[in-house]
């Protein structure tokens, strides 16, 4: 095998000790270990990474089964209710019965819009719950492998993020609008990202994408360009993708809760609808603060515990009393694949949440708002310049900036990172002191 230079940020994941190439294999100067490299990506898992399931009670869906499984995660979104037309029908009515003063009237369609409510609640506790008895969920690196080898053994590739939003278009998804609209959403997604790239006070030298799919905010938007660009993702056959497009940057397969890079190393680092998928998003948050230099910026969007997921107006009550306390959101942690029948951790953030990942880690929030507002839907549709306005209009409304469906998080780092053992220590002390707050309670 070619031997090829290598990133000096590359390190290895076990004691982020040097690597050098030995025909198909990265081997660690410090610790000795050896890491295999198949089409130009290393697989550089951590040693203690070990399979937990059992693969062959695995299959991948059929397109039709695949439709079933968005349906069934967008129906955990709503009651009886479905379109929102039939919310702005229902609020005219109230409004004509509150003018008219037919006080019998309004309290019906107000009972009425709590039943919805109370049926919202109970079918997505319900869905949520059916998710996580899945006794087929994928929690190492090894067990994303075991993925990989499926598809492999079928002659197939692994799915990209584009291939999702083509088949959420192609299943007629009410939320997403048209697939002119859908592929705005995505675009406006990574160009939100190169605005900040773009907005850096110095250029990055080293870039890092976790989650990167098939590299597309590089190729198509020139994140990263002229750059050290280095993709990380946990699938080798997306990963192949990505060096078929851009085979002059570096793709690594590894876990983004063990970071293979060098501490103090990246300039900008940006994880987008990836940090959901990771199972422990506190211990990557902290992998992604010790690779990122002084200085550095670092992009975060995932799924928002906020959005609007329908609009009934006691589900709006909660989400303006889940600014103040998150305690009353139905989080998902976990979901069954689009694609196979494994589960995947998908967690649900609150601006809460991403307060506590970052909170006394040397950093400073520089921007935490949402983006994604599913409505009014006809500013959804076609035009991509509506639909970038009405996202601005949205993103500085109070309140209403917190509703969309992506929450995006910009943060800088301003000190050093904790290590791995002070990122650990703090743990444990901030989990006995919960514990002993629950036994004064």
């Amino acid at each position: 095998m070619q031997k090829r230079h290598w990133p000096s940020a590359v390190v290895c994941p076990s004691c982020k000790g040097d690597l050098e190439q030995e025909d198909a294999e990265l081997h660690c100067t410090s610790c000795f270990a050896a890491y295999s490299i198949e089409d130009d990506i290393p697989c550089l898992c951590h040693p203690a990474d070990r399979r937990t399931i059992d693969p062959t009670g695995i299959r991948i869906k059929s397109k039709s089964e695949a439709f079933q499984t968005i349906t069934l995660n967008r129906s955990a979104d709503t009651g009886f209710i479905t379109a929102p037309r039939f919310f702005y029908l229902i609020y005219f009515a109230l409004v004509i019965c509150l003018i008219t003063d037919f006080k019998w009237g309004a309290l019906f369609i107000l009972l009425g819009l709590f039943a919805d409510w109370l049926f919202y609640r109970s079918r997505r506790s319900k869905i949520l719950r059916a998710f996580g008895k899945n006794p087929l969920a994928l929690l190492s690196l090894a067990d994303h492998q075991a993925i990989d080898d499926l598809y492999r053994g079928q002659g197939l590739s692994q799915p990209t993020m584009e291939d999702w939003v083509k088949l959420a278009w192609g299943c007629g998804d009410g939320s997403n609008g048209s697939e002119a609209s859908v592929h705005h959403q995505d675009n406006e997604r990574y160009l939100d990202i190169l605005r900040i790239y773009q907005g850096h006070p110095t250029p990055p030298r080293v870039v890092v994408d976790v989650g990167v799919n098939d590299g597309r905010a590089y190729y198509e938007f020139g994140i990263g360009r002229d750059q050290t660009f280095i993709g990380i993702d946990i699938s080798h056959l997306i990963l192949k993708r990505m060096i078929e497009r851009i085979p002059d940057q570096t793709a690594l397969q590894a876990d983004g809760v063990c970071l293979p890079l060098r501490a103090e190393s990246v300039d900008f680092l940006f994880c987008t609808e990836t940090l959901e998928h990771l199972r422990d998003p506190e211990m990557a948050m902290d992998e992604f603060l010790r690779v990122l230099r002084p200085g550095g910026c670092l992009v975060i969007q995932s799924p928002n515990a906020h959005r609007l997921r329908n609009l009934n107006l006691f589900h709006n009550i909660i989400l303006i009393c889940s600014f103040f306390s998150d305690r009353l959101l139905q989080k998902k942690v976990i979901h069954e694949n689009t694609w196979h029948t494994a589960a995947t951790f998908h967690w649900d953030f609150s601006i809460q949440d991403y307060r506590r990942l970052v909170k006394d880690k040397g950093v400073r929030i520089k921007r935490l708002v949402s983006r994604e507002f599913f409505f009014p839907q006809f500013l959804l549709t076609g035009n991509r310049c509506r639909f970038r306005a009405k996202e601005r209009f949205f993103s500085h409304v109070p309140f209403l900036k917190y509703l969309g469906g992506d929450l995006v998080l910009v943060a800088e780092k301003i000190g050093r990172a904790a290590t791995s053992d002070e990122s650990l220590a703090l743990r444990a002390k901030r989990d006995s002191a919960a514990s002993e707050m629950s036994v004064v309670g």
